[in-house]
């Protein structure tokens, strides 16, 4: 008996022990195969126990040469009690998550090769640190658009006012008329690209949100209310019968989902299908907005949330910028996915509102 047990048990209540643990526990015997698993392990892993049990360690990897790399850190936790790092693993499926594998030698000062390994699923850590780093980026564009639209503010109506003097000065004849024609296409375009990038400096510091419990359904058929849909695109609606309730800012909401809506129907200039979903499932809502127009590049898709990126003729790309930091301000996240020539689904995820309210409240 241990010396920290405080009264012996029998080996049932080890074995409901390990299996509350919320990390994944596998065992290994001398030959690295696999003698003991938990509930959680058998469900991050998506196999059968029995498929798993007896099976050699290595089974649950992805690197490349797990072959080696298994044997070496088996033979290093042998020589030196423990060893920890981050590989990726795969589940039954084929889908792939990035774990943490700690491991430890079952008997440190005996002669057995019983190894005890602890992983851990870091698809939580890494996806709030990919959000922990995309909104410090957004932080820093969103200086850096202040500070350009500070300074190109003044030139750009310099040139504006000077170029139309210059046009009212000479006669409708002469040559140079054409030449400041152009000028001012240009001054023009330039002043509708300000407009946009100071509307997102606003947007960003000085606006304050409202939040309170939101019926998302309400929000999100208003803002298709505000759409103008071509003949040319057929609208499919895929909607619950009430809700979901997330809490939220309802004008942002809209803008956000007003501003995904009419990307899909621009991306669709010879018609098509823009189809519209809302689920709710695993204390989760999510907003589904799918065209079948000419699609993103590959190359493209990590910077279309960026201020001024934009593959339109026209506009300073801020549309996507804001959208993604109202999903990030209500705590949720914006998924893309798009083959060029075939389409793009933008997919919003909001946690639920999970406060106690009222029966009365749902109801109405």
């Amino acid at each position: 008996m241990s010396p920290y047990h405080r009264n012996p048990r029998d080996a049932r209540y080890y074995l409901d022990l390990i299996d509350v643990v919320q990390d994944g526990i596998i065992c290994t015997d001398a030959d690295a195969r696999i003698v003991l698993l938990n509930r959680t392990a058998v469900v991050m892993l998506g196999y059968p126990p029995e498929q798993l049990l007896d099976a050699p360690f290595e089974t649950i990897y992805v690197v490349e040469d797990r072959s080696r790399c298994c044997p070496r850190i088996i033979q290093e936790t042998l020589e030196r009690g423990s060893y920890q790092g981050e590989f990726l693993f795969q589940r039954r499926d084929g889908s792939r998550f990035p774990g943490h594998l700690s491991s430890s030698r079952l008997r440190p000062g005996g002669k057995s090769g019983d190894i005890v390994f602890l992983l851990h699923d870091l698809t939580q850590e890494k996806r709030l640190q990919r959000r922990l780093l995309e909104s410090q980026k957004m932080a820093y564009l969103g200086r850096l658009v202040e500070g350009i639209s500070h300074e190109i503010r003044n030139p750009i109506v310099t040139l504006g006012g000077y170029a139309r003097r210059l046009k009212r000065m000479l006669e409708s004849d002469h040559p140079g008329q054409k030449y400041l024609d152009v000028i001012l296409e240009d001054v023009q375009r330039m002043e509708a690209m300000l407009k946009d990038v100071e509307n997102y400096v606003a947007f960003t510091k000085y606006r304050r949100p409202s939040f309170h419990r939101v019926d998302l359904q309400g929000v999100l058929m208003e803002a298709m209310q505000e759409l103008q849909v071509p003949p040319g695109i057929s609208l499919k609606l895929e909607l619950p019968n009430r809700g979901p309730w997330i809490f939220g800012d309802p004008p942002s909401l809209q803008e956000l989902f007003l501003c995904l809506l009419e990307n899909a129907v621009e991306a669709m200039p010879r018609g098509g299908v823009l189809r519209v979903g809302l689920t709710q499932e695993s204390g989760e809502a999510r907003v589904i907005v799918q065209d079948s127009g000419i699609g993103i590049r590959e190359e493209d898709l990590p910077f279309i949330f960026n201020p001024f990126f934009t593959t339109k003729t026209q506009g300073a790309g801020m549309g996507l910028a804001r959208a993604y930091l109202v999903a990030e301000e209500h705590a949720g996240q914006i998924e893309v996915q798009s083959t060029p020539g075939e389409g793009t689904t933008f997919t919003v995820t909001f946690p639920l509102d999970r406060r106690q309210w009222v029966r009365r409240d749902e109801s109405g």
